[in-house]
């Protein structure tokens, strides 16, 4: 399984990508801001 990470100020829009892409098979990591993001992929 793949992980993908979404990142979107909108949870709307990353709900909907994640139904989507965990549908697909894909492990979805979200995130609501791009600092977030980062923490995530322990980038900080």
């Amino acid at each position: 399984m793949q992980n993908i990470l979404v990142c979107d100020d909108d949870k709307q829009i990353v709900e909907a990508i994640d139904i989507y892409l965990t549908g697909e098979g894909f492990h979805v990591i979200k995130a609501y801001d791009g600092f977030e993001a980062l923490e995530l992929l322990g980038g900080e």
